[in-house]
């Protein structure tokens, strides 16, 4: 089904210098003589009055070709993938563009990457996860804004509703699961009938264990980089897809608590602390997975290949952080200085966790408590110390392991606000080792 949508309807809600560059490229299509679509997320969202400009185009004729076009017209880097017949397209104002030609995909077996063959427009919608998803727009000057929705992807919109295009789709391809999981959520759609049953069917069988590391680990940050992912992660329960992760992970009440206590956390944070950079998705695997044990956890690390760094805040989010917060939270004086040895370990991430669990404990005198704990913290990270190693060595003392302690405890003085000069600093040194 072909539909005109004019400038002032739809294209409008894009960005003038977005659209002004569909225009172009519309037009150097034309010069090579092949038709080209927006395609995917952009066009739905368009549809939904969403912002959304990552663009993805699709090329009737040779994707790569045209790729290398723009790339030579517009000066842009240019990575080719002959395997999947796509190319990226980076500009020099730093605007990223997908390119490839339309193609059908088939599949040896379940799970795995598919082989693909060129293919025309039609057959290329076909190949997608949903039919909100395979609408295209063309690009074309002469057709400049046309959709092509063949599989009826906007009354779907209308609708509310996520529909798979065939009954193989998520045994082709399992990842479709957790996609269908977080469309669902994001935009508050509903599973059409048959295809819930589909994919309850799928995701009772082990076709997601056949998933790589990195494709599962991938559609996991993904749907916990939702803006509020806490009712995907019920999904997931829900239909025991966690399981996957590993088949002891437990979504107790008590892990529950903690993950739905998690945006308050962020939210309280990011007034707190604005120019702090916080892994999101990381930290609600770190809570999904907070009262599992250590032998759990870092099998669950190596299911999803998880980096260093991603690694060693999962595995701080257990007994070390249940630590912690027993310390900061007693009623006892705890030094500044001792808050800060504490925490000195510990991401921002593992800090957010730390004040999450304390948000769902729901006692209101100990997260006051906390809270301030962690204000104090972080601005007593700032703090240094004004003598350096050669200081030291300047003082007579020999170097040695002996260093590290003293300027350890010469920052613990800092924090507490014992000395507050480099003479105090100096004074320090010599009434205790001198």
């Amino acid at each position: 089904m072909k539909h005109r949508i004019t400038q002032n309807d739809l294209l409008r809600r894009l960005p003038q210098e977005r659209l002004s560059l569909l225009r172009e490229l519309g037009n150097l299509a034309d010069e090579g003589g092949v038709a080209l679509y927006l395609v995917g997320g952009v066009v739905r969202d368009l549809l939904l009055k969403r912002e959304n400009w990552d663009l993805d185009l699709t090329v009737e004729g040779d994707g790569i070709a045209f790729a290398r076009l723009v790339a030579d017209r517009y000066r842009a880097g240019l990575a080719v993938f002959e395997r999947f017949a796509t190319a990226r397209l980076e500009f020099p104002d730093g605007l990223k563009l997908d390119i490839a030609t339309t193609r059908r995909e088939s599949y040896a077996q379940p799970a795995v990457l598919p082989t693909v063959q060129p293919a025309s427009i039609e057959e290329d919608l076909y190949r997608r996860d949903f039919t909100i998803n395979a609408i295209a727009m063309q690009l074309n000057s002469g057709q400049f804004g046309r959709l092509l929705d063949v599989y009826r992807g906007r009354r779907d919109l209308r609708a509310r509703t996520i529909r798979v295009l065939h009954a193989g789709s998520f045994q082709d391809d399992p990842t479709r699961i957790f996609r269908a999981i977080r469309f669902e959520q994001r935009f508050g759609f509903r599973l059409e009938r048959t295809t819930a049953r589909l994919l309850a069917q799928a995701a009772s069988t082990n076709l997601i264990q056949q998933l790589s590391g990195p494709r599962l680990q991938n559609e996991i940050l993904l749907l916990f980089a939702e803006h509020d992912p806490v009712r995907a992660i019920a999904r997931l329960r829900q239909l025991k897809l966690l399981r996957f992760l590993h088949r002891c992970l437990c979504y107790t009440t008590k892990v529950k608590r903690v993950v739905t206590a998690v945006p308050k956390a962020f939210s309280w944070w990011a007034r707190r602390f604005p120019d702090s950079v916080i892994d999101r998705p990381i930290v609600y695997l770190m809570a999904l997975s907070s009262e599992s044990s250590a032998v759990v956890v870092a099998a669950m690390i190596r299911r999803l290949v998880l980096s260093r760094e991603q690694a060693k805040n999962v595995s701080a989010g257990g007994r070390w952080v249940d630590r912690a917060l027993k310390r900061l939270t007693n009623k006892g004086t705890v030094r500044p200085s001792q808050v800060y040895r504490l925490l000195e370990d510990f991401s921002s991430e593992v800090l957010v966790l730390l004040l999450a669990k304390q948000v769902s404990a729901q006692h209101g005198v100990r997260l006051s408590l906390l809270k301030r704990h962690l204000v104090a913290y972080v601005k007593n990270k700032a703090i240094k110390t004004a003598l350096t190693g050669r200081d030291l060595q300047a003082m007579g003392l020999r170097p040695g392991p002996q260093y590290k302690i003293i300027l350890g405890k010469l920052l613990e003085a800092r924090i507490d606000g014992m000395i507050k000069t480099e003479a105090d600093e100096r004074a320090f040194v010599q009434n205790h080792w001198v």
